[in-house]
């Protein structure tokens, strides 16, 4: 009697497809179910509810000082830009001979500017009789006054060097 019970449970099981889709729908959310506890377990493994829920609060503080920090060295790192761009970064030399018959070279021009252009170019003219200097404010690559071409060329090498 038995064996005809589940012979007749069987047959009306695999012959109605709604009952068939209902216990395959059940076996697939049990399979899920299980696999979903082990998951848990696997994360809470030695730990309680309330050592999670702390380890969770603590990793929330550490997120929160990292972003205070990172807004901190964005400020500083605005700041070195802006003295960076101030900074004198562009230097150039050019020496030159100015008199016909004299040599080695010894008169220079030099150009000491920032990014925005803005420095001095200097120029040492020796002679036998000494060493005559000159400084010319630079603005926006510009002197007022005019430049010699050595001193516009130290000008030009210290703008591409920027």
């Amino acid at each position: 009697m038995e064996n005809t019970f589940t012979h007749t449970l069987q047959e009306t099981v695999l012959n109605d497809p709604l009952l068939l889709s209902i216990f395959g729908a059940t076996f697939i959310l049990l399979v899920l179910v299980i696999y979903l506890l082990l998951r848990i377990n696997a994360l809470t493994k030695g730990a309680s509810g309330a050592s999670l829920e702390k380890v969770i609060n603590e990793n929330q503080k550490r997120i929160s000082d990292l972003e205070e920090h990172c807004l901190r060295e964005a400020k500083k790192v605005t700041h070195i830009d802006t003295r960076l761009k101030t900074s004198l970064r562009g230097v150039a030399l050019e020496r030159f001979d100015p008199y016909q018959n004299a040599g080695g070279q010894q008169s220079f021009s030099s150009a000491l500017i920032n990014e925005h252009g803005n420095g001095i170019a200097v120029s040492g003219i020796h002679s036998r009789d000494g060493v005559r200097v000159y400084a010319k404010e630079i603005e926006n690559f510009v002197s007022k006054i005019e430049l010699s071409e050595e001193e516009a060329r130290a000008v030009k090498k210290a703008k591409e060097s920027l």
